[in-house]
């Protein structure tokens, strides 16, 4: 699975969660888009440190 693959997929994933917890009432709409960017962008930068292609180099 390539890495554009990946993050699709977890922002879906993010997504549908945060919308059934907004839909309980447990998070607003804005609350629930920033913390998926936010995990998206972890993500990232945890998928470019760890990459094997950076250390092979």
């Amino acid at each position: 699975m390539s890495w554009i693959q990946v993050q699709g997929t977890v922002r879906h994933l993010l997504t549908f969660g945060g919308g059934i917890l907004v839909g309980k009432g447990y998070l607003d709409e804005a609350t629930m888009t920033a913390l998926v960017g936010a995990v998206v962008t972890v993500a990232g930068a945890l998928w470019s440190w760890l990459s094997p292609e950076k250390k092979a180099a």
